[in-house]
């Protein structure tokens, strides 16, 4: 099935970077792209993750091109009927830098973990990487997702340390400072989790923020480690007050609703019955520019291996 899909993605690629004749006699441009790719959000509030890792890439890479694409088909489609916005897909988003002349490109993942929607973008890579000819890129790359190595990790706890001391109010998600006592209020990182092995990420950040902060712990979703193990935790620890926060590069849907909604399902309904006092941080990850920098870095990585 993945090589069928693949052998498509080709067909399709071929067919969006062959939109006019003129086309043809486009001339290549040295100047080089960086495409981020990330699933996407609706929520306007929470594209201020997007627009911040933008900004820092702007500042990163001056003489490059920065253009962002969403895998959602679903969120795209809602933005396009709502705001009259059209965003790219991947796939489209390559052939109209092909198109343009781009011939040098990087396709940075915005993800969290290298689980099935960055092997799916990495599949789309592959089979554009395989068109030869003037129809085909000179350097396309793609820059690995936020957590591959244990330095990755590391720096991903360290960056995050500011966000432990804030909580965010306001339809506006407003930061304000608030200083924890570690041995009264814990914090709960929301990750999505899934069923693709690449989920164990979960259980090494999970070990690495609770080695590096007192009371952090991290829980999924839609994996392992859950909230019933991270009310077992809690319960362990002590504390009576939980402060909540994602784990997401965005705080969107999951944040807005699983996480903090006052549905009876959602982390903060099912706490406050376990009788915790919850304050939160509605702050995508995307957002801290320490963050933005890990994925930095995988993109300088993956510029190193242009030819």
């Amino acid at each position: 099935m993945r090589k069928m899909l693949a052998g498509l993605a080709v067909i399709v690629a071929i067919a969006f970077i062959v939109p006019s004749i003129g086309a043809m006699d486009r001339p290549a441009k040295e100047k080089p792209a960086i495409l981020l790719v990330v699933f996407g959000t609706s929520y306007p509030e929470a594209q201020a993750a997007y627009e911040n890792i933008e900004k820092v890439y702007q500042e990163q890479f001056p003489d490059a091109e920065i253009r962002i694409a969403f895998t959602s088909d679903y969120i795209r489609r809602k933005i396009l009927e709502r705001d009259n916005i059209s965003i790219e897909n991947p796939l489209t988003g390559l052939a109209h830098l092909n198109d343009e002349g781009y011939v040098n490109v990087v396709v940075q993942s915005l993800h969290v973990i290298p689980g099935e929607e960055f092997h799916d973008l990495a599949n789309i890579v592959d089979s554009v990487k395989g068109i030869d000819g003037k129809f085909g890129f000179k350097n396309l790359v793609i820059g690995t997702p936020l957590l591959m190595s244990l330095e990755d990790y590391q720096n991903a706890s360290k960056a995050l340390t500011g966000q432990l001391d804030q909580i965010t109010t306001g339809t506006n998600r407003t930061p304000h400072s608030s200083p924890r006592d570690p041995a009264k209020t814990a914090v709960v990182f929301m990750g999505h989790g899934t069923e693709h092995p690449a989920n164990s990420a979960y259980s090494q950040m999970a070990g690495i923020l609770a080695k590096d902060h007192k009371n952090v712990f991290l829980g999924t979703v839609e994996g392992y480690p859950g909230y019933d193990e991270v009310l077992a935790s809690l319960k362990e620890s002590g504390v009576k007050n939980v402060r909540l926060m994602p784990f997401m590069i965005v705080a969107g849907d999951h944040a807005l609703n699983d996480l903090t909604g006052n549905e009876s399902e959602s982390w903060k309904s099912m706490l406050e019955k376990e009788g915790f006092e919850i304050d939160y941080n509605l702050k995508g990850m995307g957002e801290d520019d320490g963050i933005a920098e890990i994925f930095v870095e995988h993109t300088k990585e993956a510029f190193a291996k242009f030819k």
